[in-house]
């Protein structure tokens, strides 16, 4: 640092405090770059905000099942929710399989925008591609948030 900066702390203060400043917005939320045409339906504003939430109560009482493997397996065997999944995965291969045979189950699908968010929503660093929220027994705090999504869901889904 210049020996300016050392004669005057406030100054000094300001410039830290504003570094901490960029580096907290950088962790927060990275911007999706790629979007793929498998992507429908995209959720966006109220509905997406609706989602988080309820991704992240699911995640604190252990309802939820994350990633391609355990989601595909989750659903396979007959178990009922609804997934998310991140619109920005490249290569498409690697999840393609997934929004069939949730519609052969009968379980519903959406895309969010980017995997950072849902990596966000389930409390964790890592980006999540997949995420399930089991649908919730008669005694879950998530119960509401989980019926409004769904409704949204249906509201806006072209294939269900």
């Amino acid at each position: 640092l210049p020996i300016s900066l050392f004669h005057c702390p406030k100054q000094l203060c300001t410039t830290y405090s504003a570094m901490a400043d960029e580096e907290v917005a950088e962790e927060e939320v990275k911007a999706a770059l790629y979007t793929s045409p498998l992507a429908t339906p995209l959720i966006t504003d109220k509905l997406l905000a609706r989602a988080l939430k309820l991704l992240k109560k699911a995640v604190s009482e252990k309802q939820t099942r994350r990633g391609v493997p355990e989601c595909t397996k989750a659903i396979r065997k007959g178990q009922k929710g609804i997934c998310f999944l991140a619109g920005d995965i490249y290569p498409m291969d690697v999840f393609a399989h997934v929004p069939l045979l949730a519609e052969e189950k009968g379980v519903y699908y959406c895309y969010v925008s980017s995997r950072h968010e849902l990596g966000n929503a389930c409390q964790t660093r890592r980006p999540i591609s997949l995420v399930m929220v089991m649908e919730p027994k008669g005694d879950a705090t998530y119960t509401k948030a989980y019926e409004q999504v769904l409704s949204g869901i249906k509201a806006i889904h072209p294939y269900m």
